[in-house]
């Protein structure tokens, strides 16, 4: 039986190395404008043989249906090679103009003045809360960078798929009271796109929130159409829609460590998730939650482990650790963030809420300043 989202896979992989080509012909050679007419003409041409070819080749010929496989695949190949060239051609465009965009800088600016108005009481944990829910690292104090960089925990300072996925959880949380109809499944997946979407503009827009932005968008589009929702296939459709909209985002290592962090939850996670199983009619008790934590950290320390030992020259001895402790406690700082946020937007700031937001940011802190010194 054929892997589910195998069928895209080639076709993402060709297309992104298309485009990554693409990006490095535009840096090195001057006849981008060749690139763009022969890539299109070629992408173009390949794909009008692969459907011709198709539409007359016998049900279950071979040979013949393996080279009608190889033209599409290297039709997407310089499709990607064409959408690079024509980016490169055109520059990144205005993408800090638009009403949306001037909407989410605004917004971004809200936020972080509501952030740091919160009477805390050290400018840590706001300075914390900052860079957790938008990403500005500027009010950090060094030791704390410091720790989070010795400990392997830069990746809860750095806007990502996780923090999203957190807003995420909680959007899909507030807006289930709409009910399960065909209409307000609908509602409420377009409301979740949209809000995820500002987020995204209003943060920064950077390649690992994009990525998350992408596979929330394809998710939840595939659940109001009643698709099956394949994770291989929307990672896979993430990857050529991203390379497609970015392709100078290719080289970045936060664009190579998002999509490695993905495959391997994707790939290696759930085989490992298996190994611990909980007793059957039995709901996971405290001892599975620990090792599915302990398995997705190592499932994706797996495929992001060689990138980092490139790009940084180092690797977390204790990133098992760190990760299972800075991830709840993270993630718990982030739900009670938005409740303080939300509280105070209202007029009322309960004392218990910014004492627990406290607790959870001074928690983590102190837990990975004592990692990073082992």
């Amino acid at each position: 039986m054929k892997a589910e989202g195998t069928g895209i896979a080639g076709f993402s992989v060709l297309f992104t190395f298309g485009a990554a080509a693409g990006i490095f012909l535009h840096g090195r050679c001057h006849f981008i404008y060749q690139t763009v007419c022969i890539s299109f003409f070629l992408a173009a041409g390949l794909a009008a043989c692969s459907a011709l070819m198709s539409s007359r080749t016998p049900e279950g010929t071979y040979g013949t249906g393996r080279r009608t496989a190889l033209l599409l695949l290297a039709s997407f190949f310089f499709a990607g090679l064409y959408s690079a060239s024509v980016y490169a051609l055109g520059g990144s465009g205005g993408s800090g103009s638009g009403f949306l965009s001037r909407a989410a800088a605004s917004c971004a600016g809200i936020l972080k003045d509501a952030i740091m108005e919160t009477p805390f009481r050290n400018q840590e944990s706001g300075a914390m809360i900052l860079a957790l829910l938008t990403g500005d690292k500027s009010q950090l104090p060094a030791h704390i960078s410091e720790s989070f960089r010795i400990s392997g925990a830069s990746h809860i300072l750095a806007l990502s798929g996780m923090h999203l996925g957190v807003i995420y959880i909680i959007l899909a949380r507030a807006f289930s009271v709409s009910g399960n109809s065909p209409a307000a499944v609908r509602i409420r997946s377009a409301m979740i796109i949209a809000v995820s979407g500002f987020y995204t503009l209003m943060t920064g827009a950077g390649a690992s929130i994009v990525r998350a932005f992408l596979f929330i968008s394809f998710n939840e589009t595939a659940r109001c159409t009643h698709r099956k929702r394949v994770p291989m296939n929307i990672f896979c459709a993430s990857l050529m829609a991203q390379a497609a909209m970015t392709p100078d985002e290719l080289g970045s290592p936060g664009f190579q460590l998002s999509y490695l962090a993905m495959a391997g939850i994707y790939l290696i996670y759930p085989p490992m998730q298996k190994w611990y199983a909980a007793p059957d009619g039995h709901r996971p008790g405290p001892l599975k939650k620990i090792w599915d934590t302990a398995a997705m950290s190592i499932a994706c320390q797996i495929t992001t482990a060689p990138a980092v030992w490139y790009y940084f020259g180092t690797f977390p001895q204790y990133f098992l650790i760190t990760n299972m402790i800075a991830i709840p406690l993270s993630s718990a700082a982030i739900n009670i963030s938005i409740l303080v946020l939300l509280a105070r937007s209202a007029g009322i700031c309960p004392d218990i809420l910014v004492a627990a937001d406290e607790f959870m940011i001074s928690a983590m802190c102190r837990s990975l300043e004592v990692i990073s010194t082992l």
